[in-house]
């Protein structure tokens, strides 16, 4: 029951995002599941597949060094799977956030809620695949399924880059272990959206971080433990460092 002086409207509003939540819940729920159980499938039939070639001997020791070596060729065909339903998921249901974007939180809006299926159906792939294949052509593969457009022989040894939709990284972009890269940042409540773009053969140092909006241009090197602010531009063939970033020069630099 609403307050006495509580007006009707607020209450009204209340009840429209009580609603938002509840629907965002369910439906990434819904779809996730749906995901995993086709991902599992393929994964499950291979497996079945040795346990019907084994017949009676899955209880011996050949058996069981057998199924023990199906484990490997299974995670990876449940991976494969995982990843491809994921990036499709998100593609064919619009669950992608959009560039420079304002989103209240509070207001939870269905733009907001897209932006945080998104969010939550990559962070499960993250987590039960990115450990493994990091660093690797599969997980850049995967990076450009989920909306990441991206050059040839990059490659990304970090689990925190995140949004993929909103990124850009040219050919030969290398970005190291640990490095926090991202489409969206949250400031007083809104999250905010804008693309990063890395100019070709730009390096992201071990452990840096890099806001929205940053723009490199071609061979531009950002030390370990650096810090980008957002809406940078930093020069092609330069070398930066800092918290936050600054330019090194190549003459102070040398003996």
């Amino acid at each position: 029951m609403p307050r006495a002086h509580e007006p009707t409207a607020h209450v009204a509003w209340r009840g429209v995002r009580a609603w938002r939540f509840a629907w965002t819940l369910a439906s990434v729920f819904v779809v996730e599941s749906l995901i995993l159980g086709l991902a599992l499938l393929p994964a499950a039939l291979f497996w079945r597949l040795h346990l019907g070639a084994l017949a009676g001997l899955a209880t011996s020791a050949l058996g069981i060094v057998v199924l023990s070596m199906a484990l490997v060729p299974a995670y990876l065909i449940f991976a494969l799977a995982l990843m491809g339903l994921s990036a499709g998921a998100t593609a064919l249901l619009g669950w992608r956030p959009r560039p420079n974007a304002r989103m209240r939180i509070a207001d939870l809006e269905p733009e907001l809620a897209d932006w945080a299926r998104y969010g939550i159906i990559s962070h499960v792939v993250r987590v039960l695949v990115g450990p493994m294949l990091r660093n690797t052509p599969l997980w850049v593969t995967y990076m450009r399924a989920n909306g990441a457009r991206i050059g040839r022989r990059v490659w990304v040894n970090s689990l925190d880059v995140t949004d993929h939709c909103l990124l850009d990284l040219g050919d030969d972009v290398v970005i190291g272990a640990g490095a926090h890269l991202s489409g969206h940042t949250v400031e007083r409540g809104v999250v905010l959206t804008a693309p990063v773009v890395l100019g070709a053969g730009s390096v992201v140092g071990v452990n840096c971080h890099v806001e929205i909006d940053v723009v490199t241009g071609p061979g531009c090197q950002i030390g370990s433990l650096a810090m980008v602010p957002k809406g940078s531009r930093l020069e092609g063939g330069r070398t930066y460092v800092g918290v936050p970033v600054h330019p090194v020069d190549p003459e102070a630099a040398s003996p």
